[in-house]
């Protein structure tokens, strides 16, 4: 193995440090003694030390990926993958990655919400201890950001109001981006199409989470 510099080592325990964290249990998963820990927080513990820990995590993520590779096999086909996709947030090129066994070590943020949609998904599938990720905590980001985008979308049509009042009164509508004039309900259009999408976003999520909880 290359022996990486002290910057480098730096470098590595920086994204240790914020990986535990993100995980504060996964401190005591790879064996950091608990009388140590402020100390490895507040300076640098030895090389030696730091690359235990290192490969530790990755022995961590390993194994839930391949974990998370078990349960979706159960439930996923090639097919399906894109559907699943919707129900989980993970993108469909990385579910088909850890399927087919191309993605053997995820990053701790697929872990975290794979984890959590089995969870739901499956009644013998059980989220890992350290996982910090919530059904609530989830819930609030994934539908604050839909959230967001309908408010972007409000706003967009509040605009649009005094454009087509503007279209109106000069009896022409507006150039697009390829030189051509728009439709007078171009936006509207738009917005039908985004809002018809985060719809069913919605729907899918309040189906997988929250239904499937109460």
């Amino acid at each position: 193995m290359e022996q990486l510099t002290d910057k480098q080592m730096k470098i590595r325990w920086g994204d240790i440090k914020k990986q535990i964290k993100d995980r504060q249990l996964l401190a005591y998963k790879v064996g950091i003694p608990i009388e140590k820990w402020d100390q490895y927080i507040f300076s640098i513990p030895p090389d030696e030390e730091i690359n235990r820990i290192y490969n530790a995590i990755k022995e961590d993520r390993i194994n839930k990926t391949k974990r998370i590779k078990e349960s979706l096999s159960k439930i996923v086909g090639y097919r399906e993958s894109n559907d699943f996709s919707k129900k989980s947030g993970v993108s469909n090129t990385y579910i088909r990655d850890i399927i087919e066994g191309k993605k053997t070590m995820a990053g701790y943020d697929i872990i975290n919400r794979l984890e959590l949609f089995l969870n739901s998904f499956l009644d013998d599938f059980e989220i890992s201890i350290e996982n910090p990720l919530t059904l609530k905590i989830y819930s609030q980001d994934y539908i604050g950001e839909i959230a967001s985008e309908i408010n972007r979308i409000a706003d967009g049509l509040k605009h649009y109001c005094f454009e087509l009042s503007e279209m109106a009164r000069k009896q022409e509508t507006n150039i697009g981006w390829n030189g051509k004039r728009n439709s007078p309900t171009n936006q509207i259009e738009n917005s039908i199409i985004h809002l018809t999408e985060l719809k069913d976003k919605i729907d899918t999520f309040w189906k997988v989470y929250i239904d499937k909880s109460s």
